[in-house]
């Protein structure tokens, strides 16, 4: 079976595709199909938004589709940016503007600063729909790590409780341990099989 990974963003291609090419499992993304189109994600919940770019990517491919929606969700701030993680300035911010509004709300959490990033993954096949949700505990730093992965400002500012420690000091084994992506990922591999 090939699976297509229904994402523009590189980094998130990179995370699920490398994950279960390492697995054996035949991986394709819209990049490689050229696929252009993109799915306006704008419901209210992670679950919703992945289900229905999965829907929308099986039905213009005809191939079984991972989709994952996620974002950072802060306790302070009432659960926001949540589905506006990447949209939160009211368009689609780079990650630098991103790091810069979550810098300008730091003094709004200081009584507060308890976050967690949540990765909702959905597949959609001929005949099934199936969704896998992980996610990570930690909270907003004002301690700036400038060297996140593109795709993932939050990170900039995001530490995990775990471990008190931003994602990139992380070494190998902590990360694999708290990889909300890849407990989604081990989910799909359970349930495939």
């Amino acid at each position: 079976m090939k699976i297509l990974i229904a994402s523009h963003n590189p980094a998130k291609v990179d995370d699920y595709g490398n994950s279960l090419k390492n697995e054996g499992i035949e991986v394709t993304s819209l990049k490689e199909l050229k696929i252009e189109d993109k799915f306006e994600e704008n419901k209210d919940t992670f679950e919703e938004n992945a289900i229905d770019k999965a829907k929308y990517y099986y039905n213009l491919t005809k191939m079984p589709t991972l989709s994952e929606d996620g974002g950072i969700e802060i306790e302070a701030l009432n659960g926001e940016p949540g589905v506006l993680s990447r949209r939160w300035l009211g368009y689609e911010a780079s990650d630098e503007e991103i790091v810069e509004c979550l810098k300008s709300k730091l003094p709004l959490l200081k009584d507060n600063n308890n976050a967690r990033f949540v990765a909702v993954l959905a597949f959609v096949n001929e005949d099934s729909i199936k969704t896998f949700e992980n996610s990570i505990a930690g909270y907003i730093s004002s301690d700036l790590n400038s060297n996140y992965p593109e795709g993932f400002p939050y990170r900039a500012l995001f530490k995990l409780k775990k471990y008190n420690k931003h994602f990139m000091d992380l070494t190998e084994e902590e990360y694999n341990n708290v990889n909300h992506r890849q407990k989604n990922i081990n989910d799909i591999l359970k349930y495939l099989k």
